[in-house]
């Protein structure tokens, strides 16, 4: 399972920033790192769910509040084979009403009973112990938040400046460090940014059919 204790451990890892005393990142920044991460990993690839609604006899209205005020719906299907039978679900046109709670199927057939599969998706959630991203794409997040990690640090770097050590006779350049983590931070997110749009794009369902 991928959670918050997980991605922490695997983040100090491809940063080489092992837990102890001597740590440059706090559990804290790390989190902070990983929450970025996953709001934008959430936001390309959200969680897809589906539910099976009963309609009503006469309504073309099917009651979706119970998934949530996060859903966002993505496609209907209705009606939907009873268990046993062969046959495809429809895929009427249809229109999400927030404000009442229904998805409104359209179109000539009206729903007398039968079951709708609804398809819907909501913002994934990571915890300390429990998380809704699948196993295999925990790499890809911590990608994504080695670069947030890594932007952050480029702050406190910003202000360092060269300048000459009397007693070693010798000169001290630190200007290079801010750029240097700007460097690291672009190239994991670009990597993150592609590996994600190549996913969602893997990931694409079929087309359903809404009325605007």
């Amino acid at each position: 399972m991928v959670t918050f204790a997980s991605l922490r451990t695997a983040l100090r890892l491809d940063l080489n920033d092992p837990a102890g005393a001597s740590v440059r990142w706090t559990d804290a920044d790390l989190d902070r790192a990983i929450t970025r991460a996953v709001a934008a990993y959430a936001e390309a690839l959200p969680r897809l769910q589906f539910a099976t609604v009963m309609t009503t006899a006469g309504s073309r209205a099917i009651p979706v509040s119970g998934l949530g005020a996060t859903a966002t719906i993505l496609g209907v299907e209705w009606p939907v084979p009873a268990p046993g039978i062969r046959g495809v679900a429809g895929r009427p046109p249809w229109r999400h009403d927030p404000d009442t709670g229904t998805v409104t199927v359209v179109g000539p057939d009206v729903p007398a009973g039968e079951a709708a599969r609804v398809e819907w998706s909501t913002p994934h959630e990571v915890t300390e112990s429990t998380g809704t991203i699948p196993d295999g794409d925990a790499a890809l997040v911590t990608t994504g938040a080695a670069g947030f990690a890594c932007m952050a640090w480029s702050t406190a770097t910003a202000d360092n400046f060269r300048y000459a050590d009397g007693e070693g006779a010798t000169t001290v350049d630190d200007t290079a460090a801010g750029p240097e983590w700007r460097a690291r931070a672009q190239a994991h997110l670009d990597r993150f940014d592609r590996d994600m749009k190549r996913m969602a794009t893997a990931r694409a369902r079929g087309t359903r059919a809404r009325v605007k």
